[in-house]
């Protein structure tokens, strides 16, 4: 009794390991889905870039176009992860404290819109992207989701020009009250 029970767990042990087995070579054979040229627009973010942010904001802590800009510099490291999103690393300072930043984007070929998501050392709420790209413009535009500092649902519009292979523009807007507000610009440079 006692041998049929181990040769039946030895043949079952047997078995599970031959279906990892063909598991693991049917999912060498596959191949990934192929790239698409909205994928390749993604990879002119790949590199390590300076950054210039300029925020408009007023004594109560809310954007304020008609105020001063509080200027800082930053530096944001890109690359990708396998050949359909970019992982992204922004570390620099906001309003004097240490800051930084983290941002998974890419085409969701299912939806045919850019789409990606931000989370910061400020911030316990994320924000969500999705957007369109312009090749005429180099423009990647996109509508973005996220909360607020009241804790109410926050919405903007963010506007990414590529206007050379080293230099690329970032432009913040808030919606509030149907209106939309400049709150933020970035300016990146290629580090060499």
């Amino acid at each position: 009794m006692m041998y049929t029970l181990l040769l039946r767990n030895k043949l079952t042990m047997a078995m599970v390991g031959l279906g990892f087995v063909s598991f693991f070579a049917t999912s060498i054979d596959a191949q990934p889905p192929g790239t698409s040229a909205e994928h390749e627009v993604l990879k002119q973010d790949v590199g390590t870039w300076k950054a210039t942010v300029k925020m408009w904001m007023g004594p109560d802590g809310q954007t304020d176009p008609a105020a001063e800009p509080t200027v800082s510099e930053g530096e944001e490291v890109n690359r990708m992860l396998g050949p359909f999103w970019v992982v992204s690393k922004f570390t620099g300072d906001f309003a004097g404290l240490e800051f930084e930043g983290h941002s998974l984007s890419g085409y969701d070929s299912k939806l045919k819109k850019y789409v990606g998501s931000w989370v910061d050392s400020v911030s316990p709420n994320a924000m969500h992207m999705v957007g369109t790209y312009d090749a005429k413009t180099k423009t990647l535009t996109s509508q973005t989701t996220g909360v607020g500092m009241d804790g109410q649902e926050a919405k903007g519009r963010s506007v990414l020009v590529y206007k050379d292979e080293n230099h690329r523009t970032l432009t913040m807007y808030e919606i509030k009250d149907g209106k939309e507000i400049k709150s933020m610009e970035i300016n990146y440079e290629r580090k060499k």
